[in-house]
């Protein structure tokens, strides 16, 4: 037994201690033992029973929970959906949401050579700091000096550390799986004494052409901080940090050169090194493609990237695509004379062994080897590189659907080919093509899916779409790769797509379907809006499988051009612009389970002196108003629960804040005197409070006289509505709410108000601070209960009541418990009164637009 293990050591050629050799040896045992413990009973083990003639089975256990012998179970993603109250649910389900369990792919197949690839990084080195026993010296001196004294020499200490930055663009969500198994990988690999994960943002600033470089650390939650670090802090004086960029390189960060500096700091002062997650046939498409490829060399281990040994690239290992180019560089490169300035070499990996292994022989500083890199210079040495990218961006905007198509089929792989096919019959999320790889082309890979990303067919959804339409073909793509897709295959996506979206919904495929036919005969219905763009999807590929489906999709656009027709009337006359912001999903425990970026439309109204206020566009649509009884913390104020219809209005993106307030101040009195600063907490983007109600109407009376538009407060219908954004849980984040997310009193981490939006998370309408902050004023008198509430939205109003009667306040604030926070919650204040925590937030009518003449 001792023989054969020390044979499996051997062979894992690493200089293993002592204590890491028992440490192994103990865990194999205990391995072993609690495997045998969870092993269910063998074969081997029923036949020394009795056996029955026939074989008995349990009556009240069902078969899927009898014990078996399984293999190692198929990883998943959960897609955690958007809670809803459907109509063919009973009132007795508690479930507020639904998790669908979507068979994820292994993304690094290839995991144990990646691990062996990297083992020349397991070196180590005396710590500075940490001592330990020295027993042979401790011996010596005994037996030669007799003095009983232990003799400490400094503990072996791994060699490097790990920072894993990967860049955050809108590709990233791709390759979400693969960072993923990449930073299991790297942190239980046990090469690095320490990994970190980092987030990198550059930031494009609006009024200028410079960049904004941030980095966001991953906490023990396996969330990234909204606190922002700069890149300078992840150098290391000791040069024992090696900084790993995950990235795929074509973002503009690249494109445009933003990252240089970046760059440089990190190459000039420490290990860089740009881990490419994208395969090197395809650098060509990449912002690698404008640089100068050369190999790296190093003779010294833990060189710094600026002293690396830089070489030209042997011509016979250059991809056809980049011959005629690296030919000139070349001549650059080995003419002494010419060198580059302001330029920094960095190594470039990719997730296979060979390249790995050869990298990490030349950071341990192997110099007989070199490793493949690229020479990035500054911007303003862009004339050295090859600027290919703008003109092909230009010729790209230039060309039409077929020749997009065509492009595309002559340079992307066949599974890529077959996957867009696939894609085109279906609506297109991560989370649906995901579905497809798995159910309906199993040998596709993440880098199949990139392809298709990268080829130009796709661009974002700029309407706010449900959550299963997060990109759109460019017009006229999806006809042409619907042709090449027979229709057995289209019809499967669509089953399939249909089951899951279904399954989203809460309903039956049969009352899916059902809606499906009619998607919009009630136009204002929250479920309609969630159907509606599949619907129009499945006109578009039923009418391309032609026959009997050509029929089937003449019905179904009729009854969505009857409801379009219905809806013209909810478009505004107002130029609306997008903006996008982070949306978050926690679990019952208040943790991030799904972090999102989503879009929405809003409009600016100037205040002038460079104030403005953001009004967000809120949809129309039906919901549930009130809290159920089993709701923690409600009351039966919140009740009765009623359905109530809302038409679309929009929305101050934040409460009104300080500044804005003290521009609507300044403007002709309506009816009242406004004090011009009001509030406690002072600071120019924190909300206004100490605000009466009867303060809020003449705040509405000014904006409106001045903008020639009707604000006003919002309806206690309009607030829940806005609020929720579509869901049924307590608060629109879920179940539960942590400080990390609204300023609240439960813990008294704040105190006092905070900037507007400074949790960085909205709701799924992109409004920010509707739990906690201040209490936000609502048009409607105060009612004891929702008995004989309106049920189109409008405010509550007692006309006979005298004007000093209590009025409605909504959302809890920062010195509140959190129960009082809910979507659902309502307090109320007489309109005189102008308390502490008292605030609101505006809103205004979407106006029909004017038929043409």
């Amino acid at each position: 037994m001792i023989e054969k293990a020390i044979a499996i050591l051997k062979k894992v050629n690493s200089n293993l201690t002592a204590r890491e050799i028992a440490e192994i040896l103990w865990l194999a045992a205990h391995i072993k033992e609690e495997s045998e413990q969870s092993q269910p009973p063998s074969a081997g083990t029923q036949q020394k029973l009795p056996t029955p003639d026939k074989p008995t089975t349990p009556k009240s256990e069902p078969q899927a929970e009898t014990p078996t012998v399984s293999e190692p179970s198929e990883p998943s993603v959960q897609v955690y959906l958007p809670s809803r109250t459907s109509r063919s649910t009973t009132a007795t389900s508690t479930n507020q949401g639904t998790s669908i369990k979507v068979p994820a792919a292994i993304a690094l197949r290839n995991s144990l050579e990646l691990g062996r690839a990297i083992r020349p990084l397991m070196r180590k080195f005396p710590s500075p700091t940490e001592k330990i026993l020295d027993e042979e010296a401790t011996v010596r001196r005994i037996a030669e000096e007799k003095i009983w004294t232990p003799v400490l020499k400094p503990a072996p200490q791994r060699w490097l550390e790990l920072a894993l930055v990967v860049e955050q663009t809108r590709s990233t969500a791709i390759w979400k799986q693969t960072i993923t198994e990449l930073e299991r990988l790297l942190k239980h690999h046990g090469a690095f004494r320490d990994v970190r994960s980092w987030e990198l943002r550059i930031t494009r600033k609006e009024v200028s052409e410079n960049s904004e470089t941030q980095l966001f650390a991953r906490d023990s939650s396996e969330n990234y901080s909204s606190t922002p670090h700069h890149p300078k802090e992840l150098v290391d004086p000791k040069g024992r940090r090696l900084i790993l960029l995950v990235s795929d390189c074509i973002s503009p960060a690249w494109r445009e050169k933003f990252i240089y500096p970046v760059l440089e700091l990190w190459g000039r002062n420490g290990l860089l090194t740009v881990l490419q997650l994208l395969p090197e046939r395809l650098w060509d498409r990449t912002a690698l493609a404008s640089e100068i490829p050369v190999q790296l060399r190093s003779l010294i281990p833990g060189v710094f990237n600026s002293r690396l040994i830089v070489e030209s690239w042997d011509e016979d290992e250059i991809e056809d695509d980049f011959t005629d180019d690296v030919q000139q560089d070349k001549q650059i490169i080995q003419n002494p004379k010419s060198k580059i300035p302001n330029s920094i070499p960095v190594p470039i990996i990719t997730l296979e062994p060979e390249p790995l292994l050869v990298w990490s022989r030349v950071i341990t500083g192997c110099g007989n080897i070199g490793t493949v890199g690229f020479k990035f210079s500054s911007p303003e040495n862009r004339v050295l590189s090859r600027e290919t990218q703008p003109a092909s961006e230009q010729s790209e905007t230039q060309l039409s659907a077929s020749a997009l198509v065509n492009r595309f089929r002559a340079t992307a792989s066949p599974i890529a080919r077959r996957l867009a096919g696939l894609i085109a019959a279906a609506p297109v999320s991560l989370s649906v093509v995901n579905l497809i790889q798995q159910t309906l082309l199993k040998e596709s890979q993440q880098i199949h899916l990139a392809e298709v990303f990268m080829s130009g067919l796709l661009k974002s959804s700029q309407d706010k779409n449900p959550g299963y339409v997060e990109y759109e073909f460019i017009d006229g793509i999806r006809e042409l790769l619907l042709e090449s897709v027979p229709v057995s295959k289209a019809n499967s996506v669509l089953e399939k797509v249909s089951e899951f979206i279904a399954e989203r919904l809460g309903l039956s495929v049969r009352d899916f379907e059902a809606v499906l036919q009619n998607p919009l005969s009630q136009a204002r219905d929250n479920l309609a809006s969630k159907i509606r763009p599949f619907a129009e999807l499945k006109v578009k590929v039923l009418r391309q499988l032609g026959g009997v489906h050509a029929q089937l999709a003449d019905e179904l656009e009729k009854n969505l051009q009857k409801g379009k027709e219905e809806l013209v009337a909810d478009t505004s006359s107002q130029a609306l612009s997008t903006f996008n912001f982070k949306f978050v999903t926690v679990n019952p425990h208040g943790e991030i389970l799904i972090e999102e970026i989503k879009q929405a439309q809003y409009f600016a109204e100037n205040l002038g002196k460079k104030i403005t206020l953001d009004m967000v566009y809120i949809p129309g649509g039906t919901f549930t108003m009130g809290a159920p009884e089993d709701e923690e913390g409600s009351t039966d104020n919140e009740r009765p629960q009623h359905q109530v219809t809302i038409k679309p209005f929009f929305m101050g993106k934040y409460p009104v804040t300080q500044a804005q307030w003290k521009a609507v101040a300044a403007l002709p009195k309506v009816e009242r005197d406004l004090k011009a600063n009001p509030s406690r907490f002072k600071g120019d983007n924190r909300p206004v409070e100490r605000v009466s109600w009867y303060d809020c109407v003449e705040f509405c009376d000014r904006l409106s006289k001045y903008t020639k538009k009707a604000y006003r407060l919002p309806s206690e219908a309009k607030w829940e509505y806005a609020c929720r954004a579509g869901t049924t849980t307590p608060f629109h984040f879920g179940e539960k709410i942590s400080t990390h997310l609204a300023n609240y009193g439960d813990e008294g981490i704040y105190g006092e108000t905070a900037l507007v939006g400074s949790f960085g998370v909205a709701n799924a309408f992109g409004l920010y601070d509707m739990h906690g902050q201040v209490w936000e004023w609502c048009a409607d008198h105060w009612h004891n209960n929702y008995e004989g509430a309106p049920t189109n939205g409008e405010a509550w109003i007692n006309q006979k009541e005298h004007d000093n009667q209590k009025r409605t306040l909504r959302g809890g604030s920062w010195n509140f418990h959190p129960k009082y926070c809910r979507s659902a919650c309502r307090y109320y204040g007489y309109p005189v009164s102008d308390y502490n925590p008292f605030g609101f937030r505006v809103v205004s009518v979407v106006l029909p637009r004017t038929p043409s003449p």
